[in-house]
């Protein structure tokens, strides 16, 4: 098993070290600052001799550096350097995450971290339990008045069966060493974790959390976030946004979220109102007569897509009945449909309205759906494909 340099000296850069085995593009050392990546962290990258290292990874208890074309060999003497900037960010953002997770669960003791994922695109913390803006308000203060406060953060390791693990937040079940290695911010926090950190709150310079995404399968939420110059200029970003909203609404900016509040409310009464009315107009159809054939058609807005299609099949068990639907609403959506006594070509017909509305949709021969963003066509979009039905019938069929 190499000796594990990253957690002698997290902020060591560059090292020598012995290549003791060599399976294809697999390099492996005596020695490695190269973390190959747990706890939720992102691997290492660098170079080995000069040469880039792709991949850092563990097999069992070895630590493998993909160095891809390599012509290393066992015995040799290696200068290795690991990418530190990518070392450093991944560093800040793990020890960030603890201490936002920390001030979290201060505000709601309940919440249960369910995974981390900390790399250089995105830093997620994915947690189980319920949440609340203003409590995220309020861990979010608090985690960065500990950054602030530049407390130490120091490691320990301590055996499994110690009585110091009662206080510390810890998995039990996913530790298989016979000692835990404790990572404690100040008196803040202290959690079992095998990750590289930095060795002060100070250097994280500060965290931003930038999404709040809902119902992933790994937990109930996944929060994102950064940290240091990346989080203060997408902070200034979110503000900026917050600044024009607050200009369009004609609000203060402390006042847009209740200011948007209020108006959803009022979209969401406006919605309902068009939905009844949009039912009542599909509930009075009357067909247009070709020959013997009846169509239905209207062009509507604000409906509901599932009644839209439940009325539509619901007409098209009626012998020789032909339907054509376009709802404007964010989108224009379209519906076209027929009895499965008729040849008529439902996805070709769909497709003339939706090049008019930039969409996309498909269907089987007898029913087809889709929309598009180009509401501003809808109208001419629901004449073309209605006349499109009307020369069909007209042509294929006897009207006689």
């Amino acid at each position: 098993m190499a000796n594990r340099l990253y957690y002698l000296d997290p902020y060591l850069k560059e090292f020598e070290a012995t290549v003791v085995g060599v399976k294809s593009d697999k390099i492996f050392l005596d020695r490695t600052c190269f973390y190959p990546g747990g706890g939720g962290q992102q691997n290492d990258l660098g170079e080995i001799e000069g040469m880039r290292v792709s991949e850092v990874g563990k097999e069992k208890e070895d630590i493998y550096h993909v160095v891809p074309g390599s012509s290393l060999s066992i015995g040799q003497r290696v200068k290795c350097r690991i990418d530190w900037d990518r070392r450093y960010e991944l560093m800040r953002g793990h020890t960030g995450q603890h201490i936002l997770f920390r001030a979290m669960q201060e505000q709601s003791p309940e919440l249960a971290v369910a995974k981390v994922d900390i790399g250089i695109d995105r830093k997620s913390l994915f947690f189980n339990g319920e949440f609340f803006w203003d409590m995220l308000s309020r861990a979010l203060e608090r985690a960065n008045e500990i950054i602030a406060s530049d407390l130490e953060v120091r490691i320990q390791e301590v055996p499994r069966d110690s009585p110091e693990l009662k206080e510390v937040r810890i998995k039990a079940e996913r530790i298989s060493d016979e000692t835990v290695r404790i990572v404690r911010v100040g008196e803040f926090d202290a959690a079992a974790c095998g990750g590289v950190h930095v060795r002060r709150t100070g250097e994280i310079g500060g965290l931003v959390v930038i999404r709040l995404i809902s119902g992933r399968q790994a937990s109930d939420w996944e929060l994102q976030f950064e940290v240091g110059l990346k989080g203060l200029t997408r902070s200034s970003q979110l503000a900026l946004t917050t600044l024009s909203l607050s200009s369009m609404l004609g609000c203060s900016p402390e006042n847009v979220e209740a200011t948007v509040r209020n108006l959803r409310e009022r979209v969401d009464d406006l919605t309902g109102k068009l939905r009844s009315a949009s039912q009542k107009q599909l509930d009075s159809l009357v067909p247009e007569k070709i020959g013997s054939f009846s169509l239905y058609s209207a062009l509507l807005t604000g409906a509901d897509r599932k009644t839209l299609n439940d009325c539509a099949a619901r007409l098209m068990r009626q012998d020789g009945a032909v339907v054509l639907f376009c709802d404007v609403s964010e989108n224009a959506y379209m519906v076209v449909g027929c009895n499965e006594g008729l040849s008529l070509d439902c996805p070709a017909l769909l497709k003339i309205g939706l090049e008019m509305l930039r969409g996309k949709g498909g269907g089987k021969k007898h029913f087809a759906q889709g929309g598009g963003s180009e509401i501003s066509n809808a109208e001419d979009a629901f004449g073309r494909v209605k006349q499109s039905i009307i020369d069909r019938i007209s042509s294929e069929f006897s009207c006689g």
